[in-house]
């Protein structure tokens, strides 16, 4: 696919106060050259600009939430009460690998949870190389990490994944955080702390996700199988230390240096580790001395804190965080949203009883249906130790009537099946279903407190609403009233935007130009509409896009607009328009590479016919992104309407010549061979039969009479022209 990303700008200032990650460039996805890392790198900083360029408020957030670490911080080292509780937090390590060299063993993987509570701890035996000046600073966390014992579902696991890619090589933009992109999704960032290995290219040892105030599903650090743990790791980085630089970002913690170039400018906003001028590489000697690589900055100081972790040494030079990182770290861990990770059940064993059937989920209905009756489908799981042979299904929509289905089978321990219950029935409006088991084989649960569970639907009976319907996505409330979004990766999605426009001062954006979810789809849909409330309902909308890529590129891409219908509750849709390439396109030149804001003249109006489905009395109209990441694309002035009832009189029409059509406010009528010279009545009726603006022609047996509709609304509109007691109405779609 393409790469809006331009290089990395080195030279990154740090947050909070003064100064902030200073990069405004887009950047690629790490480069990486052949031969094997001698020098430690990080990916951290290259992320964060990732971040802030593909997620909405991601900066804000970021911000925002560091003002409540520093708050917490000062609180802190003015307390003398330091007892903080013992944290236990439960990691997964997803192996993705193309190649069994790739594929690191679980010992690696243990190995580097073990050096992790070893750093973290202050347990690590080469504290010895500290500096006397340091070893009062030096200092260690009440946090032990464990692999997970039992993973999302309550199954039991090792906290370790071996999942095969056919992605060569990863990147800094989450790829390898994502199933559809050839890696693997995190497990429940509420829950756990994930962690990647794969191959990230020779030169980059790792990264991590800074934490915000918003709860991320990709939270978490990326490693390189090369230097993920000890044993077989690649020299010098084979001491596991990657992994605990990089779980440090995930602390909160910055690099030592403040990311400053050298300029003595940074900060890592600790205060117990001295200001330094750049990173240092290798292992440096003591003391360094103010000239010697990243040596200090502050007169007095005779060595930088080199050994720290968070600095850019060899695995052998690394040994200690501060008591100041330590607070940073506590801040994270002990504050809302991240403190969740300490109410987490993933460490705990799962400890099987003999008898234990389990309502894992219920799968149907759910969303909007037309039928009042319908089968419930649910998935029994056998939580116990003994095979599972029946067992009672009981379930209820709200708090009404208990239904009983008597379930028969073999289910092995810790399976799963899908069951479908018989019929019953719902009146109109939202409602909630109750699934939940009893008397697995004949005798009392082990375990009830995962018998149930629910699922909210919505029945709709009738019919949707009349016509006309509009949306110009003017109400600050999106998505409006009745409608939906799909958001299948619950990532980026359509989204209300005020800098561009057709009319009013709003429209709906699908920002395809920051986010790379290439495959993706996110859809509007709108509320049920009865398109029997008008004859030949036909539906109207303004579009503006502009590919990134030249379409006549050796590859070229493009995003998707795909405008389907629904006849039954969403149930199925079929695609009424679908454009991509230089036909979605509304500008000359068709491509920029830039981002995508159209002037009032940069839309075009479609016009799709809904004759076919004039039956309808609950048709849902869906506006599908397919996302290529490309460019922008936006939405506005979507109008359903018909025909206002009036007949035309063919024999008359023909006389009748409206121009231009779409007008954009003056509207010519061209009116010939009028009989008998007769003055002509023209009326303009909008879509619901009102007549909203009425004019007479001159006499004569030709004319043309202009018209100024600039007082109206955009939309459709009829026009008759009246004369000789004959009528003829000639539709107009008014485009200002």
């Amino acid at each position: 696919m393409n790469n809006k990303f331009t290089s990395l700008i080195t030279g990154l200032t740090l947050i909070t106060g003064s100064s902030v990650f200073a990069q405004t460039q887009k950047i690629k996805p790490h480069q990486h050259k052949d031969e094997v890392a001698t020098h430690r790198t990080c990916g951290t900083t290259e992320h964060h600009e990732f971040l802030k360029q593909t997620r909405p408020n991601y900066e804000k957030d970021f911000i925002e939430y560091n003002k409540m670490i520093d708050a917490y911080m000062k609180k802190e080292e003015a307390s003398t009460q330091k007892n903080l509780p013992n944290i236990t937090i439960p990691v997964v390590v997803h192996i993705l690998y193309a190649n069994a060299t790739e594929n690191i063993s679980d010992a690696r993987a243990i190995e580097q949870v073990t050096v992790l509570n070893e750093d973290f701890q202050k347990t690590n035996a080469d504290t010895t190389i500290i500096p006397a000046i340091f070893k009062s600073r030096a200092a260690g966390t009440n946090i032990t990490f464990c692999l997970a014992q039992r993973d999302p579902n309550g199954n039991p696991t090792t906290g370790i994944i071996h999942k095969a890619t056919t992605v060569a090589t990863f990147g800094t933009n989450d790829e390898v955080k994502s199933n559809a992109q050839g890696g693997d999704d995190a497990w429940n960032v509420q829950k756990y702390v994930n962690i990647w290995v794969c191959d990230l290219g020779t030169q980059l040892l790792g990264y991590g996700e800074f934490p915000t105030g918003s709860l991320s599903n990709t939270y978490g650090l990326v490693l390189n199988y090369r230097y993920t743990g000890k044993t077989g790791a690649a020299a010098p980085f084979n001491r596991g230390r990657t992994g605990t630089h990089e779980f440090g970002h995930c602390f909160n913690l910055y690099h030592i240096w403040g990311d400053d170039g050298s300029a003595c400018t940074g900060s890592d906003q600790v205060t117990d580790t001295p200001n330094q001028k750049s990173e240092n590489y290798g292992i440096p000697t003591y003391p360094q001395g103010t000239a010697a690589g990243g040596g200090c900055c502050t007169a007095g100081d005779i060595s930088s804190m080199y050994m720290n972790y968070m600095d850019y040494t060899d695995d052998a030079g690394m040994a200690m965080f501060t008591a100041g990182q330590i607070t940073r770290i506590n801040a994270v861990v002990n504050n809302a949203p991240w403190n969740i990770l300490q109410s987490s059940d993933g460490c705990i064993p799962v400890n099987l009883v003999a008898t234990d059937a389990s309502i894992f989920n219920v799968t149907s209905p759910t969303g909007t249906s037309c039928n009042t009756s319908f089968q419930p489908v649910t998935t029994l799981k056998n939580m116990g130790s003994a095979a599972l042979t029946s067992c009672t299904i009981n379930y209820r929509v709200d708090a009404g009537t208990v239904n009983t289905y008597s379930w028969t089978g073999n289910l092995a321990s810790l399976a799963t099946t899908s069951v479908t219950l018989p019929t019953i029935s719902a009146t109109a409006g939202t409602h909630t279903l109750t699934v939940y088991t009893s008397n697995p084989n004949g005798a009392s649960d082990g375990n009830t407190t995962n018998d149930q569970s629910t699922t909210t639907f919505t029945i709709i009976a009738g019919s949707g609403a009349n016509l006309p319907f509009t949306e110009g996505f003017e109400g600050t409330t999106f998505v409006p009233a009745g409608w939906q979004i799909e958001n299948s990766d619950a990532a980026d999605t359509w989204a209300r935007t005020t800098t561009a426009f057709k009319s009013g001062v709003a429209s709906a954006k699908m920002d395809n130009y920051t986010n790379d979810f290439t495959g993706q789809s996110d859809a509007m849909i709108t509320p049920g509409i009865n398109l029997t409330s008008m004859s030949s309902p036909q539906l109207t909308f303004q579009v503006a896009y502009k590919l990134y890529t030249s379409p006549t590129a050796a590859t070229p891409y493009s995003d998707t607009l795909d405008v389907m219908i629904s006849t039954d509750c969403g149930a199925t849709y079929t695609s009424i328009y679908k454009k991509f390439g230089a036909a979605l396109t509304t500008t000359t030149p068709t491509f920029a590479a830039s981002e995508f804001v159209p002037t009032a003249n940069q839309w075009r109006l479609e016009t799709v016919s809904l004759a076919t489905y004039a039956s309808a009395q609950n048709a849902y109209i869906k506006f599908r992104n397919g996302s290529e990441y490309e460019n922008n694309l936006y939405i506005d002035d979507i109008n359903i309407t018909g025909s206002v009832g009036i007949n035309e009189q063919a024999n008359y029409s023909a006389l009748v010549n409206v121009y231009p059509n779409p007008s954009n406010g003056q509207l010519s009528i061209e009116i010939a061979n009028n009989v008998g010279g007769q003055t002509c009545e023209i009326s303009i009726y909008n879509v619901i039969g009102q007549k909203v603006l009425t004019t007479n022609s001159e006499k004569g047996l030709s004319s043309v009479q202009t018209i100024d509709m600039s007082s109206l609304a955009n939309g459709v509109y009829q026009v008759e022209v009246k004369s000789n007691n004959k009528s003829t109405f000639k539709k107009v779609v008014l485009n200002k």
